[in-house]
């Protein structure tokens, strides 16, 4: 190897090895650095699920307490007939209130006169109609909504069975079986 360069000047070969090793050390620390940085974020998620946890156990923990009639109680404020029609426009109704407004997929189908989704005997006049509804949201935390909206309306709802599916994105498919109720008796 030449000891002067074309200029003349004395070339220092210690100079590119120093440089070499530089960012070497460099490169090292720099992995170092990001492991340490992503291992701090990864203890702070974990934490942050221990909370979130621990906040969903006590929610479950302090449920509201219910009342439950005997069908007895209830049987004299079930509707008289039928109406799909007045259903569908309820279920609209609290999908528009839930803020599911914009719900891609939305489709519910009725079954009348199901089988009962309850053990128990209840009297033959009361009949079932099963209903299944499905759609896919963008903000999964408004379905919470929903089952509460639904809930509060004056029609008896029974949700037998949901079924949410989340997305990489972050939405869900929900799928529910719901039941409604009717005395099926003519009033004079």
């Amino acid at each position: 190897m030449r000891k002067t360069n074309v200029f003349g000047k004395k070339v220092n070969q210690a100079k590119t090895l120093y440089l070499i090793i530089a960012v070497f050390v460099l490169v090292v620390a720099g992995y170092f650095t990001i492991i340490q940085v992503q291992n701090n974020k990864l203890i702070q998620l974990q934490e942050q699920e221990v909370v979130l946890q621990s906040q969903i156990d006590t929610l479950l923990a302090t449920t509201q307490s219910e009342t439950y009639h005997e069908i007895s109680q209830i049987i004299q404020y079930l509707p008289n007939q039928y109406n799909q029609l007045s259903i569908l426009n309820e279920l609209d109704f609290v999908k528009n209130l839930s803020g599911l407004a914009l719900a891609t997929g939305y489709s519910v189908d009725f079954i009348e006169n199901a089988d009962s989704p309850f053990t128990q005997a209840l009297p033959d006049t009361v009949k079932f109609a099963q209903i299944d509804l499905s759609m896919h949201i963008t903000d999964p935390d408004l379905i919470l909504d929903f089952i509460d909206n639904l809930l509060d309306q004056d029609r008896l709802y029974y949700i037998s069975t949901m079924s949410v599916s989340y997305t990489d994105i972050g939405e869900a498919t929900i799928q529910m079986t719901l039941y409604t109720f009717y005395n099926d008796v003519v009033l004079s």
